[in-house]
């Protein structure tokens, strides 16, 4: 038989207070909280890693790997926005991403008439002094040349985009070569220096090459669409070993041939971003012919 355990008369009420602490720190441990205002075994709630904005004159700048801009006005503005906060809007914080931005309560600033963005990448209309350059270069080359209406937003401090910067960049009968580098979000695919590439190179169709003239090297064809009521290959360039002033190695491409002449548009990065992009630049360009 075991053994009967006797409470003595001052013992009662000692159990009793020990029971009750006992029910009392489980609660507390099932509620998350300790005396002294303190929690125990909660998990930490997730914070959003940010960099303080750094001035550049009278612009708030951000770091490379942060380039989201977050104002006192609750917007924000992601790398090559083409907005700009008003002067009253102080600079708060930067953000790796836009939805990062968002999540904290800074939605991205709307965009002015007849901008795009594309995953990131932001293209707005060319500038009144850019378009009559196109008719300047066609008279150059002697052929119909592509025309941007629309470009990737050049990275802070760049030049005004140029076609024909380089003399060798553009010859009589042969080629035209449009190289831009435009700003980039975080993690996009394809980045050179903090800065995605932009190559748009057009030619006779009728040269001894043909249709060939164009044509990545070594690449992989991803699919088949129409540019301006023309059939257009969309491919991804593994190597382009060419000893030219151009390489389309490493690139997504769009290439078609259109009033008599080879037109390819390729951006570097092998991403489905990148193919929406050419594909967008490409529905916004227009060929300029010669003036005889």
């Amino acid at each position: 038989m075991a053994p009967r355990i006797r409470l003595g008369p001052a013992s009662g009420p000692k159990l009793l207070g020990l029971a009750v602490a006992a029910v009392l720190v489980v609660a507390l441990v099932l509620t998350g909280r300790l005396p002294g205002g303190g929690r125990c075994c909660r998990r930490p709630a997730h914070t959003v890693s940010t960099q303080a904005p750094y001035r550049i004159g009278n612009t708030a700048e951000c770091p490379p790997n942060w380039p989201v801009l977050a104002t006192a006005n609750r917007r924000s503005y992601p790398a090559g926005h083409p907005a700009k906060p008003p002067p009253t809007a102080t600079a708060v914080a930067c953000y790796h991403t836009a939805a990062q931005a968002a999540s904290a309560g800074y939605t991205p600033a709307p965009l002015p008439p007849g901008v795009l963005e594309v995953g990131g990448v932001y293209l707005t209309p060319t500038s009144r002094a850019f378009r009559p350059s196109c008719q300047q270069v066609a008279d150059r080359v002697g052929f119909a040349i592509p025309c941007p209406g629309l470009l990737p937003t050049s990275p802070p401090g760049s030049p005004p985009p140029q076609l024909c910067e380089e003399m060798t960049a553009c010859e009589r009968g042969r080629w035209m070569v449009f190289i831009h580098h435009f700003a980039v979000p975080f993690g996009y695919v394809g980045a050179l220096e903090g800065s995605g590439a932009l190559v748009v190179v057009a030619r006779p169709a009728h040269g001894p090459a043909g249709a060939s003239a164009l044509r990545c090297r070594n690449e992989r064809q991803i699919a088949t669409t129409t540019v301006q009521g023309t059939r257009a290959v969309l491919a991804a360039c593994v190597d382009d070993p060419r000893g030219a002033y151009f390489s389309f190695g490493g690139h997504v491409l769009l290439r078609w041939s259109q009033q008599g002449t080879l037109v390819t548009i390729s951006v570097n990065g092998h991403s489905e971003v990148n193919q929406r992009l050419v594909v967008a630049l490409a529905d916004h360009l227009h060929l300029v012919p010669p003036r005889s």
